[in-house]
């Protein structure tokens, strides 16, 4: 039974994104959920430290950890 206070994410992505996904998982005996959920959690403190740099969309190779460090 979904909580009130959260939300749904739901994306598509490449065979090759969700084969990568699927092996950390099986190597490191985490579920989906958690990889991803740790994943959003680390953005926060780059984008706390990083307040002033901006993104550039029209940038479309940008690798959205090299941008925030």
């Amino acid at each position: 039974m979904p909580r009130k206070d959260q939300g749904w994410i739901t994306f598509q992505s490449s065979r090759e994104e969700l084969q990568l996904l699927e092996q950390y998982c099986q190597r490191f005996q985490r579920t989906k959920t958690d990889v991803l959920r740790s994943l959003v959690r680390t953005l926060e403190p780059k984008l706390l430290k990083k307040r002033d740099k901006r993104f550039d969309s029209t940038e479309v190779d940008l690798d959205l950890f090299n941008f925030l460090e």
